[in-house]
């Protein structure tokens, strides 16, 4: 997909989300109020730290499983280790996620095993790491230093708070990062196909290893801004946060066999599908028919990017085929 197909492609899924937006607006007004706004900028933050990771690690031809895990047992240490300091708690939990995303993508770049089979390890394992820290209850913070946590929910500036703020920060310094850096360069590269980028002279490992540290950092991040905003942590909790992530990133355009999309794309999908579940759940409907729509919002994202894909990939073979010599 040259830059021109890119740019269509994104404007499409922006009117597409645009249009989820309008739909409930029309029927909502508190959609396009401050307080509304600034609720789906909130109800956000979790989801969209997270899905940057993950579309990264997609982009590199892989996929982390791990990050729900990584999420939960990140929100337990940070919530143990409150007594030092909310940032301090906070730099050594995201230090921590980050620590263990390296490992993974050395592992996995080393032995060449697949990230898929390794991460559904990692996420059992962490997940046994979170009930042994937590002695499998949940862990809160001390009452007397619950008030230190208000500042995450605070007014900043018009419909942001200190964590939609912090999100959008993400946001741009990872599109910067893809985009204007070699590291960045090298993740898409082996991507979009290992063997081109090794004749190229891109190294492997290192891509690997920076893209797993980013998905690590920002699943941890997730973790543990949550849980200091709710003032405690679970060891079984996040779920569905991998889902949610996944659904994200294929919504807003992260090829599946990697080398092809960007943040703005995964922004895209991002409030593509928060318009969606909280405008089905502000007129009252029940959870099921949240996850229905999504889930079926996602199938005809999905059906219509490999129709698109195909697409392309018969006009390329026509026009080499029409080619003199």
């Amino acid at each position: 997909m040259n830059r021109r197909e890119a740019a269509i492609d994104l404007g499409v899924r922006a009117a597409f989300m645009a249009l989820v937006y309008l739909a409930f607006a029309l029927q909502l007004p508190n959609y396009y109020t401050v307080h509304g706004i600034a609720a789906l900028l909130d109800g956000a933050v979790l989801i969209g730290t997270v899905s940057i990771g993950v579309g990264i690690t997609m982009l590199a031809g892989e996929f982390d499983l791990s990050v729900g895990s990584l999420a939960a047992v990140t929100g337990v240490v940070v919530i143990k280790m409150v007594g030092i300091g909310i940032i301090p708690s906070l730099i050594v939990g995201v230090l921590f996620a980050a620590a263990i995303g390296a490992l993974q993508g050395l592992i996995i770049g080393v032995l060449g095993i697949n990230s898929l089979v390794f991460t559904i390890g990692s996420l059992i394992g962490l997940r046994g790491v979170a009930l042994i820290l937590s002695h499998e209850n949940s862990v809160t913070i001390p009452i007397d230093q619950l008030s230190d946590t208000d500042f995450f929910t605070t007014p900043l500036l018009g419909v942001f708070s200190p964590l939609s703020a912090g999100m959008v920060i993400v946001f741009v310094v990872a599109g910067l990062f893809l985009r204007f850096t070699r590291w960045g360069r090298e993740i898409y590269a082996i991507g979009g196909g290992r063997t081109e980028a090794k004749a190229a002279g891109v190294p492997l490992l290192r891509p690997m290893i920076i893209a797993f540290t980013c998905s690590g950092a920002l699943a941890g991040l997730g973790g543990a801004v949550l849980s200091l905003r709710l003032g405690s942590a679970t060891p079984l909790g996040f779920d569905t946060l991998l889902l949610s992530a996944a659904t994200t990133c294929l919504m807003g355009g992260i090829a599946l066999e990697g080398g092809r999309g960007s943040v703005v794309g995964i922004a895209i999908g991002l409030f593509t599908l928060r318009f969606l579940v909280t405008g089905v759940a502000s007129l009252g409907a029940p959870y099921y028919v949240q996850n229905l729509a999504a889930g079926g919002l996602l199938i005809v994202v999905v059906v219509v990017q490999l129709l698109a894909t195909r697409h392309r990939q018969r006009r390329a073979r026509m026009t080499l085929a029409l080619q003199p010599g």
